[in-house]
């Protein structure tokens, strides 16, 4: 009686599963290359490292001869992490060593070394806004009226691009007036 059960069952499930058509299944059948389908498996969760990977003893010898340049301008640099050896072109903010009131340029390089500033006189503020590798984008304090000297309320970006061995600036500079007011001590 239990095998005669189990063989109903069995019937049963290959009635449900059987080819349309009724046909029996051959073995070359069962066989059959199974057709191209979407895995769904879903793909590895583990996260990629935000953390960059450290610079090589050329890169940190790059860096320093950057930061050198700097020096010989008159300038001390804000911060060397800007300088980013990896990129076509890099950049380091400098200040007048000593004067902290003096204002700000950007110094930018290449590979092969020092390749000018952003604009001929400083800016109360500059910063690095964005990074890329034949293109960075500043941004610098503005002027608006009423702001009290060394406290620039407005900023704008500017966007300088790597050139073949030259750099241009893709956005207007603001002028010396809107960029510079010496703060006093």
């Amino acid at each position: 009686m239990a095998t005669a059960a189990f063989l109903g069952a069995m019937f049963a499930i290959f009635q449900m599963v059987r080819p349309e058509g009724g046909a029996a299944v051959t073995s070359s059948e069962a066989t059959a290359t199974p057709t191209a389908e979407k895995s769904s498996k879903k793909k590895s969760t583990k996260k990629k490292s935000t953390k960059p990977k450290p610079l090589t003893a050329s890169q940190k010898r790059a860096r320093e001869k950057a930061v050198d340049a700097v020096r010989e301008q008159g300038d001390t640099t804000l911060r060397a992490a800007d300088y980013d050896p990896r990129a076509r072109l890099r950049v380091l903010i400098g200040r007048p060593v000593g004067d902290a009131t003096g204002g700000y340029s950007a110094y930018f390089f290449t590979k092969d070394g020092f390749l000018g500033k952003d604009a001929q006189f400083r800016s109360t503020k500059v910063e690095v806004a964005k990074q890329g590798k034949a293109t960075i984008t500043l941004r610098y304090g503005v002027y608006k009226d009423g702001d009290k000297a060394g406290s620039p309320s407005g900023t704008k970006r500017v966007r300088f691009r790597l050139d073949g061995s030259s750099m241009t600036a893709l956005d207007t500079v603001p002028d010396a007036d809107s960029r510079f007011q010496r703060a006093s001590n």
